[in-house]
């Protein structure tokens, strides 16, 4: 009897040891992975950009090499819109080559609108707008990348930052890789 229990219980454990299947389904298209995979052959590659930093309405470009990729495109990894927060956030309307996804009017979150334009199925363009408000604070930001061959090649990042207590402030970032 005692033996019988035994392998019952080591049975239940080697059943119980199965490993889940970590396949995710994604609602909306999975831009987390793809900026991710440009951060990664980014961070390989090392390309030069032309980089343009506007300052109080006065720009300075110098040529770079973007050190830290994850930093450089947080606001993009932002647009991540699979997150159970988000699921039935927002209206979609799709064509073989775009997807656009715009916040309900009854929602309130930070992403307001997507544009990802596509080629064979793969990101070639992306457009957004991300606004944040609160009793301290209120930012727009405008992100924008473009791809070629699967490689950024071009990204903006623009916007306003107001504080409860002081002026509006814009900013502005464009990046153009160097050839």
């Amino acid at each position: 009897m005692k033996s019988s229990i035994t392998i019952l219980v080591v049975l239940m454990l080697c059943v119980s040891c199965k490993e889940e299947s970590t396949t995710t389904v994604h609602k909306y298209f999975d831009l987390k992975t793809a900026i991710t995979h440009q951060i990664s052959v980014l961070d390989k590659t090392k390309p030069t950009f032309s980089k343009t930093v506007w300052s109080e309405n006065v720009p300075e470009t110098k040529e770079v090499k973007i050190e830290d990729w994850s930093k450089e495109f947080e606001l993009f990894l932002q647009t991540d819109l699979n997150k159970p927060a988000y699921l039935n956030s927002y209206e979609v309307s799709k064509s073989d080559s775009s997807i656009v996804y715009q916040l309900k009017k009854s929602e309130n979150l930070p992403v307001k609108n997507i544009k990802i334009l596509l080629k064979n199925n793969r990101l070639t363009a992306l457009d957004a707008t991300i606004a944040n408000q609160n009793y301290l604070y209120e930012t727009d930001k405008h992100v924008k990348m473009t791809l070629v061959d699967n490689v950024v090649n071009y990204y903006l990042i623009e916007g306003t930052q107001k504080l409860v207590f002081g002026d509006k402030k814009a900013f502005k970032v464009e990046a153009k890789v160097k050839k």
